[in-house]
């Protein structure tokens, strides 16, 4: 198994004194009690209280089988009572981004039972803030024993330099591993250079917002220059492919031996 650097190098830091003092208030809002009245088609939860939500840092499958495995295992909690803690505003599509648990027992957490499943990835692009970093560490155990989706090597990491597999995952949502050849700083983004062809490789584009968050966190494009990273989010066509990055915890820092897009497709 490959060595992690804490839980990912800008997770990691995002728990240091200063960073956790900056987040506090954003991760520890009002628990209140609920119960999950029921889910939208497209997997929305829908609580007794009348508020359309969906649950924080994680995403579901997009296809078959395992979105409908996700949903199944979420119906299967319809009319339970739940604790549920708010984060964020409402989005376009009028959710409200919360964590919910098991209001019995000791409290089982919805997200993480999803992702400890292999039923969900972790994503926090649209959220306004990352609070759960461990889901990092449980979807990569789930990956690691090939759990749910992650039996099936077409979600496995894609490695920068397979820029065809790239291209055909445009418009979806993807885990990108490689090496960082260059980082170029420009007054309103940063450019993370994954290979020596800058028209067709792959790059990581970190806007002046997030970039100056890194920054107060002591990343610089010193300190990134040659990692192996991981990123996360929905692939976009830009002079290759890319990554838009708006949460730094959404880029990883990966140590040891090997890449998980090493390995074949089964």
């Amino acid at each position: 198994m490959r060595i992690r650097a804490a839980i990912g190098i800008l997770a990691a830091l995002a728990v240091e004194p200063a960073a956790a003092g900056a987040l506090a208030p954003a991760c520890t809002n009002e628990v209140r009690q609920d119960r999950l009245a029921g889910l939208t088609a497209q997997g929305d939860l829908v609580l007794e209280t009348e508020l359309l939500a969906k649950l924080s840092g994680i995403r579901l499958p997009d296809g078959p089988p395992y979105r409908q495995q996700a949903l199944d295992w979420l119906k299967a909690r319809i009319d339970q009572p739940l604790l549920v803690s708010v984060q964020g505003h409402r989005d376009r599509w009028d959710r409200r981004s919360l964590r919910a648990r098991l209001a019995q027992g000791q409290g089982f957490d919805l997200g993480h039972g999803l992702v400890e499943a292999g039923l969900a990835v972790v994503d926090a692009g649209t959220d306004q803030v990352f609070c759960q970093p461990e889901l990092l560490a449980f979807e990569e155990t789930a990956r690691e024993r090939r759990l749910g989706l992650w039996a099936d090597g077409r979600y496995n990491p894609i490695l920068a330099e397979q820029t065809e597999r790239l291209k055909e995952r445009v418009g979806s949502f993807a885990i990108v591993e490689g090496r960082v050849r260059s980082i170029g700083e420009r007054k309103r983004r940063t450019y993370l250079n994954f290979g020596g062809h800058w028209a067709e490789d792959f790059t990581i584009i970190i806007p002046r917002q997030t970039w100056m968050r890194m920054a107060e966190r002591g990343i610089s494009a010193n300190s990134l220059k040659g990692r192996i990273l991981r990123a996360r989010g929905i692939l976009q066509s830009w002079q290759g492919t890319a990554l838009t990055i708006d949460l730094p915890e959404m880029i990883e820092h990966l140590e040891g031996e090997g890449l998980r897009g090493d390995r074949d497709e089964d």
